[in-house]
């Protein structure tokens, strides 16, 4: 295992899902921690952001196709959710800026409801993000761990993770209703946090696993 190959990158783009379902496990941790941990993977999302500020640079530039405008709707999509979940959060935050945000934003019943459903998007969103570079990240983290595997153990391991990503990304939807959370339907409580905390965020891999799953095809496609 070579842990020098790890760069600031990487080690952002490891944090960042890790962090984001912790904070969306917030039925099993401290409403302060919640918020606390909220901050912290809105500060690295920025981080992220930057370390890829040629992103933003280079949406002047090269000629566009159809894969090349899809990754950008997402990424932009993806940018604006994270920023109104976030500041919607802040907003009806219980502790950080309790004493400075005004009653009327903190007690706002549609405020609330961005903040409750539109994490669900980011799912969504974020694995799709993921999926669509998925090639390039294993290939960083496979230079680390030095992982050696034959053609046939290689497409075994993939097929299982594929199998088991789709089959509790599905099944993680419907505990999760999370149609009806991208409806903003009210809701507090769903079957999946009846279950205990690791099965909840197994879940919530789970769902993130199906859409990268769908990213890495659109993008092996797309490239076709």
């Amino acid at each position: 295992m070579n842990y020098r190959s790890i760069n600031r990158r990487m080690a952002v783009t490891a944090l960042l899902p890790l962090l984001f379902v912790l904070t969306m496990s917030f039925h099993y941790i401290p409403k302060l921690l919640h918020e606390i941990i909220g901050v912290v993977w809105f500060l690295l999302a920025g981080v992220h952001l930057y370390q890829n500020r040629h992103w933003l640079k280079s949406l002047r530039q090269g000629k566009w196709n159809f894969r090349r405008a899809l990754g950008t709707v997402i990424d932009i999509l993806l940018i604006a959710v994270v920023l109104v979940t976030v500041f919607a959060g802040l907003g009806i935050s219980n502790f950080l800026l309790k004493d400075i945000m005004p009653l009327e934003i903190q007690r706002s019943i549609v405020i609330h409801q961005y903040h409750v459903s539109l994490p669900y998007a980011l799912l969504i969103l974020c694995g799709l993000h993921w999926g669509l570079h998925f090639k390039g990240w294993l290939g960083q983290w496979q230079k680390v761990f030095d992982w050696k595997l034959s053609a046939v153990a290689k497409r075994t391991v993939v097929a299982a993770l594929s199998l088991a990503a789709l089959s509790a990304g599905i099944y993680a939807s419907f505990l999760n209703r999370i149609g009806d959370r991208l409806l903003m339907k009210h809701i507090f409580a769903t079957a999946a946090t009846n279950e205990p905390a690791v099965i909840y965020v197994l879940l919530l891999c789970g769902t993130i696993g199906l859409y990268v799953l769908l990213g890495a095809a659109l993008q092996r496609y797309l490239k076709a």
